[in-house]
């Protein structure tokens, strides 16, 4: 803002042109970061065992085709279980990203398996028929979202500071 109109600017407002940029440009700290890289390892290890524990279960809205993906989604933890374990112990900006797009693409290929191997069936289960419309949609949401963050992740490692 020139000076020419700073006086017919109200105090409050004067400071209105770098609203943000303070905070938006800044990662969190470092033992922010690894609190939450070590806690997303240690629930990424419980949500494996409880994957696999899935066909134990014998669950009836669980089709026998969910043996048919459980291996994308064990690998799919332990890409995000190895991910996180390695930003919790580099606190590399460049590492940092390289991980996130790598755990990013993961999830991206597993969303895929699970659309097109729908191992669900709601139907008739206690009137739950609108989750295998819904489940689909957000797996499709999900990839969109993991393709705009593998760009992202990207753009940053290329040309952030």
């Amino acid at each position: 803002m020139n000076e020419s109109n700073a006086t017919h600017v109200p105090s409050w407002a004067r400071g209105i042109d770098d609203y943000g940029r303070r905070k938006w440009h800044r990662d969190q700290p470092g033992r922010t970061r690894r609190g939450e890289y070590i806690g997303n390892f240690i629930f990424n290890l419980i949500f494996l065992w409880i994957v696999n524990k899935v066909p134990d279960w014998h669950l009836p809205f669980i089709l026998s085709s969910y043996n048919v993906i459980l291996w994308i989604l064990n690998l799919n933890l332990i890409v995000q279980a190895a991910g996180n374990g390695l930003m919790a112990f580099t606190d590399l900006a460049a590492m940092r990203r390289i991980s996130r797009i790598v755990m990013e693409a993961s999830s991206f290929v597993t969303a895929i398996v699970i659309f097109y191997i729908y191992p669900f069936d709601f139907s008739n289960f206690y009137g739950l028929f609108w989750l295998d419309i819904v489940i689909p949609v957000f797996l499709v949401i999900g990839m969109v979202v993991s393709v705009l963050k593998i760009f992202a992740n990207f753009w940053k490692l290329l040309f952030w500071r």
